[in-house]
């Protein structure tokens, strides 16, 4: 049996969500979030939102880290099984299927990982979240850069983007780009041209699944080797942290 031409999202959420967790770019990922909002400092009263939030991994993180209530915390994702997951872990946080959601309240700090390369509506995307954000807020966004690779296509991607595209939709925006830089040279690099190499071994073995002993051995040695990634702004990865003026 051949295997799907894009992943599907609901089944993957059913049953790699701890594979997910433990991948070393997904880790280094909520990492570059995690240390941002360090800078932050969100306390409870102020509301972070992940748009894109899958099953809720990144605001169960910040929920341990800041000590903040689940009514703080809230999300979007298309994702059905997903939302259902991260409702698990935070019930009273504040969900919604979709794209677009009405808010009840203005975001402090908006989030969006690994999204914006899913949709043709990015600037809209960003739009939204920037039109939500109050006067004083942080926007913090992964994404991927560089070309794209047939694994890219299977995870749903239409479009990578460059730094100078990106900063300058959220300068025209209004926001104040505080931190953008590249990341995953040189060994996230190779591992996107091994996984382009291997694509239907890797796809079945480390992508899907359950976390085994062997997944777990080999994310970790490599989650550690990918720190010396931040010595350097250049690889297939994009991180970027942007505030919204209170004038």
């Amino acid at each position: 049996m051949s295997a799907p031409a894009v992943i599907d999202y609901e089944e993957h959420w059913s049953s790699s969500v701890a594979t997910y967790k433990s991948h070393p770019t997904s880790r280094h990922r909520r990492r570059f979030v995690m240390e941002r909002l360090r800078r932050i400092k969100p306390r409870p009263g102020m509301f972070v939102f992940d748009y894109g939030s899958g099953p809720g991994l990144l605001l169960e993180e910040i929920k341990s880290a800041f000590g903040l209530p689940d009514a703080d915390l809230g999300g979007c994702d298309i994702s059905r099984t997903g939302l259902e997951k991260a409702r698990q872990r935070l019930p009273g946080g504040k969900f919604f299927v979709g794209e677009f959601p009405e808010l009840e309240r203005p975001i402090d700090v908006a989030i969006t990982s690994e999204v914006i390369e899913h949709t043709a509506e990015y600037r809209k995307v960003l739009q939204w979240m920037a039109d939500h954000l109050k006067p004083g807020g942080d926007l913090i966004i992964t994404t991927p850069g560089g070309t794209m690779d047939p694994p890219d296509e299977y995870y749903g991607h239409i479009q990578h983007f460059t730094l100078p595209q990106l900063t300058s939709i959220l300068e025209d925006l209004g926001l104040d780009v505080q931190v953008a830089r590249y990341w995953g040279f040189p060994f996230f690099t190779l591992q996107k041209w091994v996984t382009k190499k291997n694509f239907d071994s890797i796809r079945d073995n480390y992508m899907h699944g359950e976390l085994d002993w062997k997944k777990r051995l080999i994310f970790k040695a490599t989650y550690y080797a990918y720190f010396v990634h931040d010595l350097v702004s250049k690889g297939p990865q994009i991180f970027i942290h942007a505030h919204k003026s209170r004038q």
